[in-house]
C-alpha cells in the first residue's frame, strides 16, 4: 500500500523536473525522506504552474540541493514538506506573444482526472526555498530578483496555517471547490541596468529596490470532475516602502516601461482573444449557480452550510490585486548626471512623496455591465460610476442595434442601386459591417486605483536645514470633513472586448472615472 501511495505522490513531482522519473527518486519507504542534487526544472510546466504572461518566458530553471519528508500516517492533515536550496532561474522577454500557457501541472494525474486523494496531497505540498535568483533579459535592459527564504503553504480561509482538511471548501452541488495558498518571503532585492546598444543607447545608473517581508495570498476555484481552474484570486501585499530614486533613474524607469510596453499590449490582447469558455462563464453565471445552490441547500442543514461557507469566501471572477500600506518616494537631483542644461534645475535638490494605502485592483475578465458589488473595495466612487457606465453602454448597444437594422433594410431594398446618393449610405453604413450574431457576449476589463491619502512635500537642498517638510500639495479631507474611508483618489479604467477576437466596433469603447479631492 505505502508503495502504491509513494508511485502516485512522486508521479506528480516528477513532472516539474526533466528526464526525472519516480525509480530514480530515492525515497526511504518507511521514514519517508529523500534527497536529489543538481535538479533541472522543466520550463513550460513551470509557466504553466506560474501562470507567466505570454510576453515572458523561462529559459531555464536550475536547483542545487532537494530534499523531500512525507508524513505517511498523516498525509490527510499534514503537508509533504519539499525544501530547495537554491534555485536560479533564467527569463527574457517576448517581441512576440508566445504560444499560451498549458494546464497546470496540479490539474490531472496521469489516469486520474477527478479531484481526488493524490491530489489533495500535492496541492497540499508545503515548499520552502532558501535562495531563488531571477534574471530577466530584455532588449532595453536586464533584470534581477534574489529572494531570501520564501516559502508556500496551504492556508485555511483566514490565512492561517492549520489542519490541510480545512485549507479547501468543497461544494458538491455546484462541484467546485475553493482552496487557498499563500507565499512569503524575508526580502526581496530588485536591480535593473540598461544594455548599451546601437538601438538603445541609455547611459542610466542601475535601479535597486530591496523590501522587507511580504507576502501573496492566493485562492483558486476548480472543477471537481477535471480540477480546472475557473477563476483566480491573487493578492500581493506590501508593507511600507521607501524608495529613493535620482532623476536619471527616473527616466531609465520610463524608458524600461516604453521598452516592454508593446510586448505587454500584443500579450493583453491574446488572453483576450483566446479566454476559454471556463474563465468567460464563471465571470457571467455566478447569479444563476447562486440560484441554484440555494435551492439546493434546503434539502439538508450540512449542505446548506456548505454552500453558505462556500458562499462566503467564493471567487466571482478571476481578479489581481496590489495592495501597498505606505510609500515614500525621494527624488534627488544627480549631481553627477551629464544633462545640465535645464535652467529650472535645483542643484543637490530632492522632492518627497507620500502615499498611503495604494490599491490596485485589475479584473480581466469582467462581463460588461455586470454588478461589482463583489469587488474589492467596493465603495460609493465606483457605484456612481457603474450606474453612468451602465447608461453608455445600453446607449451603445442601442446605437449598434439601429445600426444593423440599417444595413439590413438597406440591403433588402431593391432600388439601393439607382440612387447615387443611397450607394454612398450603403457603403457608410457597411464599413465596417456590423456582426451578426458574435461567438460570446461583450466582456470587459477593468483597473481599479484608489490611495486613501498622499502628501507632496516641498523641494528642499542640502544648505537647508528645516525639522520637518512642509507640504506642497496634499489631500484635506479632515478640513473638507470627508469621511476617512473615502479615497483621497480614484480611477477607473475599463475597455470593452469580445473574447472570439474579433474587431468589432464595440473596441472602441473605453470608460474612465476619476475622482479626486
Amino acid at each position: 500500500m505505502a508503495g502504491l501511495i509513494k508511485k502516485q505522490i512522486l508521479k506528480h513531482l516528477s513532472r516539474f523536473a526533466k528526464n526525472l522519473s519516480p525509480d530514480k527518486i530515492n525515497l526511504s519507504t518507511l521514514k519517508g525522506e529523500g534527497q536529489l542534487t543538481n535538479l533541472e526544472l522543466d520550463e513550460e510546466v513551470l509557466q504553466s504552474l506560474l501562470d507567466l504572461p505570454t510576453w515572458l518566458a523561462i529559459n531555464h530553471v536550475g536547483c542545487n540541493k532537494a530534499a523531500i519528508r512525507i508524513p505517511w500516517t498523516k498525509l490527510k492533515t499534514h503537508p509533504i514538506s519539499l525544501t530547495l536550496d537554491k534555485v536560479v532561474m533564467e527569463m527574457s522577454t517576448c517581441d512576440e506573444p508566445r504560444p499560451p500557457n498549458g494546464p497546470s501541472p496540479i490539474a490531472t494525474a496521469s489516469g486520474q482526472s477527478e479531484y481526488g486523494f493524490a491530489e489533495k496531497v500535492v496541492e497540499g505540498i508545503s515548499l520552502s526555498i532558501n535562495s531563488i535568483v531571477i534574471r530577466i533579459s530584455a532588449k532595453a535592459f536586464s533584470a534581477s530578483f534574489e529572494l531570501s527564504q520564501l516559502q508556500v503553504y496551504s492556508v485555511n480561509p483566514s490565512w492561517s496555517i492549520g489542519d490541510l482538511r480545512f485549507t479547501r471548501i468543497q461544494d458538491p452541488q455546484r462541484g467546485e471547490l475553493l482552496s487557498f495558498k499563500e507565499i512569503s518571503w524575508q526580502m526581496i532585492r530588485i536591480e535593473a541596468d540598461a544594455i548599451q546598444s546601437a538601438e538603445h543607447e541609455m547611459i542610466s545608473a542601475p535601479i535597486r529596490l530591496i523590501t522587507n517581508q511580504s507576502k501573496i495570498r492566493v485562492t483558486l476555484k476548480r472543477r471537481i470532475k477535471d480540477c480546472n481552474v475557473v477563476a483566480s484570486k491573487l493578492i500581493l501585499i506590501l508593507d511600507d516602502l521607501l524608495w529613493v530614486l535620482t532623476d536619471s533613474q527616473l527616466k531609465a524607469m520610463v524608458q524600461y516601461a516604453k521598452s516592454l510596453s508593446d510586448a505587454m499590449e500584443k500579450s493583453a490582447q491574446q488572453r483576450k482573444s483566446m479566454a476559454t469558455e471556463d474563465e468567460v462563464s464563471s465571470s457571467t453565471t455566478q447569479s444563476t449557480q447562486q440560484l441554484r445552490t440555494q435551492q439546493a441547500s434546503t434539502a439538508a442543514d450540512q449542505s446548506a452550510t456548505m454552500a453558505k461557507l462556500f458562499n462566503d469566501y467564493d471567487v466571482w471572477e478571476t481578479s489581481h490585486h496590489l495592495q501597498i500600506k505606505h510609500l515614500d518616494l525621494h527624488i534627488c537631483d544627480d549631481i553627477h548626471a551629464k544633462d545640465k542644461t535645464i535652467n529650472e534645475r535645483v542643484t543637490g535638490g530632492a522632492m518627497q512623496l507620500s502615499f498611503s494605502f495604494i490599491t490596485l485592483d485589475y479584473y480581466p475578465l469582467h462581463k460588461a455591465g455586470g454588478s461589482c458589488l463583489h469587488w474589492m473595495h467596493y465603495g460609493e466612487a465606483t457605484k456612481a460610476r457603474e450606474s453612468w457606465a451602465r447608461r453608455l453602454l445600453e446607449e451603445f448597444r442601442s446605437n449598434v442595434e439601429v445600426l444593423k437594422n440599417t444595413v439590413r433594410d438597406q440591403q433588402s431594398s431593391t432600388t439601393i442601386h439607382s440612387s447615387p446618393q443611397h450607394g454612398k449610405l450603403f457603403l457608410l453604413l457597411i464599413a465596417p459591417p456590423p456582426p451578426q450574431t458574435p461567438k460570446s457576449q461583450l466582456m470587459s476589463s477593468a483597473l481599479v486605483l484608489r490611495m486613501a491619502d498622499f502628501s507632496i512635500y516641498q523641494v528642499s537642498t542640502a544648505d537647508q536645514r528645516r525639522s520637518s517638510p512642509k507640504a506642497m500639495i496634499s489631500c484635506n479631507k479632515k478640513s473638507l470633513y470627508l469621511p476617512p474611508e473615502m479615497p483621497a483618489i480614484h480611477v477607473e479604467f475599463t475597455e470593452y472586448y469580445f473574447p472570439d477576437g474579433k474587431d468589432y466596433p464595440s473596441k472602441i469603447l473605453r470608460s474612465r472615472g476619476i475622482t479626486t479631492f
